[in-house]
């Protein structure tokens, strides 16, 4: 996973839909994060590490 901003050229849009508040796009990074963006808000949320245990 990355620190910097996502590349806004490198995200890939994985649904969008009109609200009574406008248009909702959710774009999905090479890394996992998730962006949520409406004509006034753009949220990112991380996605969680793994808890798996293995038995070795």
């Amino acid at each position: 996973m990355h620190t910097e901003p996502h590349d806004p050229l490198a995200l890939t849009v994985v649904s969008s839909h009109r609200t009574s508040e406008g248009l909702v796009s959710y774009l999905r990074c090479a890394c996992g994060a998730w962006e949520v963006r409406t004509s006034t808000l753009v949220a990112t949320a991380l996605p969680r590490r793994s808890s798996i245990k293995t038995i070795d």
